[in-house]
């Protein structure tokens, strides 16, 4: 009778032992590994700044400055996976620091409105679009923009 009782303490506990699975953040389990890998990244921007000026006459002439400059121009760069399921780290250049990108719950990139003007990024497996610095809203004599383009090798 004890060993029948030992045997069967015994199936007990090992059927009622429950194994704890170790949470490692498999790269297997995350859906975010579709962007994962090296990108080639540009960023492109614009400054425009104005002015009047005047003559003797006080006839005025509107003077624009535009510069167009780019950046990280054919630089590989890459983006990895961060420490959270929902965070991206993308390096838009080997000189370039580490910049992290958190999607939301949904899985989708952020991208937000504020007087008309959108500020934010966009994501494909394939494709990287982000605007850095937006447009000012309506008339202004000077304003920047920053776009940063990227697309997977």
């Amino acid at each position: 009778m004890k060993k029948l009782f030992l045997i069967l303490i015994t199936i007990f506990f090992f059927f009622s032992c429950e194994v704890e699975e170790e949470n490692n953040n498999d790269i297997n389990d995350n859906p975010n590994t579709v962007y994962v890998g090296d990108w080639n990244f540009k960023g492109n921007g614009v400054s425009y700044s104005g002015y009047y000026t005047y003559d003797s006459l006080l006839n005025s002439e509107w003077v624009a400055n535009v510069t167009y400059t780019t950046n990280y121009n054919d630089s590989t760069g890459s983006i990895q996976l961060g420490d959270n399921i929902n965070e991206l780290i993308f390096k838009y250049c080997n000189s370039c620091d580490p910049v992290i990108y958190d999607l939301n719950n949904n899985g989708e990139q952020q991208w937000s409105e504020s007087n008309g003007n959108y500020t934010g990024w966009t994501l494909t497996d394939s494709t990287f679009f982000r605007i850095v610095i937006p447009s000012s809203p309506g008339y202004s004599d000077s304003y920047t923009t920053y776009d940063i383009e990227g697309w997977k090798l």
